[in-house]
Formats: C-alpha cells, structure tokens, sequence
C-alpha cells in the first residue's frame, strides 16, 4: 500500500500541531479536514475494506470508515501523523480498539522500535501491518472465521481485533456447498495449464469441501 502524501495545507497544520504530541488531540473538530483527507486516500487505497477483518467499509459515511493508527496513538503520539502508521478500519474494529485504549488494555503492536525513525519492516510489528505485509500470508477467513496460518503475527491480529466476535455471538455458521459451482470448480482444474492458476483453484475447492 502507498503511503499518503499529505496536502500542503495539511503538512503546514502537522508542522504546527507537531510541537507537543502528548497533548493533542486527534478527535477534535479542528483536525476534520485532516481526518477528512486520510480518510479518504486510504479509503481508495484499500478498495473500501478494512484492513483487519477483510469486511467493507463505508465509501460515502466516516461512521463506518476510521483513520487507525496501527502503532496506537496513546502508546506512541509520535507517530499520529506517520503516513505508514495510517490506515481505515470499519467501526467495530475501531470500537474494540478504543475500548482497549480506554481501560488501558491496548496491546502494543511494535516489536521493534527505532531512535528516529519510524519502524518499517515487517519483523518489527507483531500485528499484520497493511503497509509491510501480505495479510493473506497470515490469515485465512474460512465462511467468516478467522485462522491463523501458523502466524504468530496473524495469532496477534485475530485476538488484538477481536476478529472472531461473531463466532462468539451466533456461533459456526456451516456454508453449503453448491453442487454445480463445485464441479464448475473441478471442470476449471481440469482445464488450466498454468500451475499456479491450478494451484489457487485446487485451494479453493479444498476450502469448501473441507471447512
């Protein structure tokens, strides 16, 4: 994911606000236009979904679409206006989040942190960071339950998110398999030469016949 590359109204207020970080603060009405701005490029960026349940986010309304500081910004104010520490979650992930901040309980995503720069490597964070990382390479959604592929860093993400809230809630909900769209499936494995195409068919068709 691209970074954002803010305005030059907005690099002109970061500089202003940048003076003292540990009082600012992100909600105000002041800072709508900023909000506004990084809202919206990283909305386009990630196609409207979230970055850590993979589900939509609003396109039109900032209800269902938050600015999330991924390094949180009551451990590390320094990095509020880190264009690599941004991105846009939808509400519930935000919501469980600020619950954490508010009794404290949020958990630390750096692993590694750096004097004066801001961290950028994938090693360095424990959770799936969207700017350094592939998040499929971390977690798998199978009929909306979220495992992690032996990831201690996808692990992290499920349980700092809450990714399986709705597991909780209504339990496992079991995905029938239509019969056509499977041998549609078969018959396309049969027909592809390409190894890797066979390769992500042959997943798919695992998927659904075995969870």
């Amino acid at each position: 994911m691209v970074p954002i590359s803010y305005s030059e109204e907005s690099n002109k207020y970061i500089k202003e606000q940048s003076a003292d970080l540990h009082s600012f603060d992100w909600d105000c009405d002041e800072n709508l236009t900023l909000r506004c701005e990084i809202r919206e490029y990283y909305r386009r960026q990630q196609k409207g979904i979230c970055s850590y349940c993979k589900q939509v986010v609003s396109i039109v309304y900032a209800t269902n679409c938050h600015v999330e500081h991924i390094a949180p910004k009551s451990l590390h104010p320094e990095y509020i206006f880190e264009p690599q520490n941004l991105c846009v979650i939808c509400s519930e992930c935000n919501q469980i989040k600020r619950n954490q901040e508010t009794i404290g309980t949020i958990s630390n995503t750096i692993r590694k942190k750096y004097k004066k720069k801001y961290p950028d490597k994938s090693e360095d964070f424990y959770i799936v960071h969207p700017h350094f990382d592939n998040y499929d390479d971390h977690i798998i959604i199978v009929n909306g339950l979220y495992i992690d592929k032996d990831s201690a860093k996808g692990n992290f993400t499920i349980g700092a998110c809450r990714l399986n809230r709705r597991l909780g809630l209504v339990g496992w909900e079991l995905e029938v398999v239509d019969e056509p769209d499977l041998i549609n499936d078969f018959n396309n494995f049969i027909d592809e030469k390409n190894s890797l195409k066979k390769y992500s068919i042959l997943d798919k068709i695992k998927k659904k016949l075995f969870f």
